[in-house]
């Protein structure tokens, strides 16, 4: 769901191009000195969203005439208009050291409300670079900036903000306190639709923790607050996750209604994200109420809208680039042409003195100029060849990855809903065991196309829903508790796929036979380097279970056979041990490599 708020940096309103006109015109009428400001002030504000680079320019007004006679508060306000102009343009380096010395002007100036408004435009431009931490720190100033202040509107943005890096961290209970907040402050200033937004996340947040019940909750009064807004959009994402809500409850007749109307919704307003996440959801409702076909026919549908919309994010990314490209040469066609006047006006100053040394000095300089400058612009040419075609391959790359796992997804819907016409329960448990399978291969290839990083595989968050998914997949999230200690690593793709396969067949093999009948535990997972190795061990305080073999027992199976091939390929030794207080399985594997 998008942002709670816009992210504004301070901006109060917006004007129309003739109302913008109208104050230009005031503008030449002022004498050149602070009484400019105001109008400045409001010219800046109607054009830093629409035209950037034309607010820039006025930006250098304001900060020229504030420097000349304007009070600290005024020249704090002009770094921090220049800095929301680069933010604009998506220059965020430049942004932040603007940013800075607005914060430091606003501190002197004794502004506490400015202050905080520097502190949320830092946090935005550190957000914006996934500098988590750093942005949490900022927000959370910001936000006690703006309590000091009473500014309820701002106070539900920073909550909002600070809310996503917490669940962006799994940090799940800071998130949830701080969307309440947001939501709170925004009922009560009526902010309904955003006020829907927060309840939203909220809900999310109860998905995560597989507390349906509540997030069916959360989602219903995001939908009640709806009421009245014009934002078809939204109603199709809250109803689609109503009805998933509902549908994990087992309530699968009171499910299906929200869903078809969060897809009609999506179809007719052409919203293809909404529209592919609609059928995944009816594909979830069917399979799980045994419509075996229906579900197999959303899930297509799915991969089909899925791939859509990913095409047409990469087309975006492309066509970013493409301007961001174009914008450096025109950037390097007007340096070169001051340059060019530059040099005439050097000339000209030249001949005007009379002293043929100064020419002969002018013209050596310029050549030595020009041999660099031109040397320069090839070398900075040549790097944004470079650079756009690495981002073309990263996306290409991104693009294989996204479609391996809609593939493996494919797979795994196909093993399930043909599990459920198998009356054989061995045979059945076989194509489930194949199915969990490939579906820790397409987590892996998920996360590839997911996250910034193409090159590795982040063991901690694979781990965890790797782990998490097999308790949830066999019904034991009542029973099991998982204690999960995984090193925050990346590990190469071929490195981390037997790794996967591997931790897969011991954390089923352990959920299938350490705990029979009703009896509960506690199933501990970790994975961490130790000098030159990688050490992996899985848990239990179940009973014991003789479906895997020591490396020494000489049993067999495919279960055991894969892990002895996965170990021979990772140079691994391992064991297992069997006790009165459970089992142990641990494997210290060699030939592993991290990501680049």
């Amino acid at each position: 769901m998008r942002s709670l708020l816009v992210l504004v940096l301070g901006l109060v309103c917006s004007l129309a191009s003739a109302q913008v006109d109208s104050l230009v015109k005031v503008l030449a009428t002022l004498p050149n000195d602070t009484s400019r400001l105001p109008v400045l002030t409001d010219i800046l504000r109607a054009t830093i969203f629409t035209e950037p680079d034309k607010a820039l320019e006025y930006a250098a007004q304001y900060t020229e005439l504030a420097m000349a006679g304007g009070s600290a508060l005024q020249q704090a306000k002009a770094s921090n208009f220049t800095g929301m102009c680069y933010s604009v343009k998506g220059e965020p380096a430049k942004a932040l050291t603007h940013y800075l010395d607005a914060l430091n002007g606003f501190e002197r100036a004794g502004d506490v409300w400015y202050t905080a408004m520097a502190h949320n435009n830092i946090g935005s431009v550190h957000l914006a670079e996934q500098r988590m931490s750093k942005a949490r720190t900022e927000f959370q100033a910001a936000f006690a900036g703006f309590v000091v202040e009473q500014d309820t509107a701002w106070q539900a943005n920073t909550a909002n903000n600070l809310a996503n890096i917490f669940r962006a961290e799994g940090l799940l209970d800071s998130a949830d306190a701080y969307y309440s907040r947001a939501g709170d402050y925004l009922e009560r200033i009526g902010d309904r639709e955003h006020a829907a937004s927060a309840r939203y996340n909220q809900g999310n947040i109860c998905l995560d923790r597989k507390e349906h019940a509540e997030a069916l909750a959360f989602f219903r009064e995001a939908y009640a607050l709806m009421d009245g807004v014009d934002d078809e959009q939204t109603r199709s994402m809250i109803l689609t996750l109503i009805g998933l809500s509902t549908t994990r409850m087992g309530h699968y007749a009171e499910a299906e209604g929200p869903l078809r109307r969060a897809l009609a919704i999506a179809v007719h307003a052409g919203f293809k994200k909404e529209r592919s996440e609609a059928h995944e959801a009816l594909s979830e409702l069917y399979e799980r109420s045994g419509r075996a076909d229906s579900a197999l026919v959303q899930m297509k549908l799915f991969n089909q809208w899925q791939d859509s919309v990913f095409s047409e994010e990469r087309s975006a990314q492309i066509a970013e680039m493409q301007e961001k490209y174009e914008s450096g040469k025109k950037d390097m066609e007007l340096a070169e042409n001051r340059a060019i006047l530059e040099r005439r006006s050097l000339t000209i100053k030249a001949i005007a003195s009379g002293s043929a040394l100064l020419l002969l000095a002018a013209v050596f300089a310029f050549r030595a100029y020009q041999v660099k400058k031109r040397t320069s612009e090839e070398l900075a040419a040549k790097n944004t060849i470079i650079d756009t075609q690495l981002k073309e391959k990263e996306l290409l790359v991104r693009e294989i990855h996204h479609r391996v796992k809609n593939n493996l997804q494919t797979v795994s819907s196909l093993l399930s809903i043909q599990g459920r016409g198998i009356t054989d329960e061995k045979a059945k448990e076989a194509v489930n065991d194949g199915r969990l399978r490939v579906k820790s291969m397409a987590l892996i290839h998920q996360d590839l196309y997911r996250e910034g990083d193409l090159s590795g595989v982040r063991m901690k968050e694979y781990v965890a829903k790797l782990v998490n998914g097999l308790v949830t997949s066999y019904g034991m999230g009542e029973r099991v508790h998982a204690r999960i200690a995984v090193e925050d690593i990346a590990l190469d793709v071929d490195t981390a796929v037997p790794i996967g396969l591997v931790l897969n067949e011991l954390v089923t093999n352990a959920l299938k036979y350490a705990w029979p009948g009703v009896r509960s535990g506690e199933l501990r997972v970790r994975v961490e380097r130790e000098g030159e190795r990688l050490f992996l061990s899985v848990i239990d305080d179940g009973v014991g279970s003789t479906a895997i073999g020591g490396p020494h027992e000489g049993a067999s199976g495919f279960g055991l056979n894969m892990i002895r091939t996965f170990a021979d390929k990772l140079k691994a030794e391992w064991d297992i041990e069997r006790n009165e207080e459970g089992t142990t399985v641990t494997m210290s594997i060699r030939n592993f490599k991290l990501a680049r």
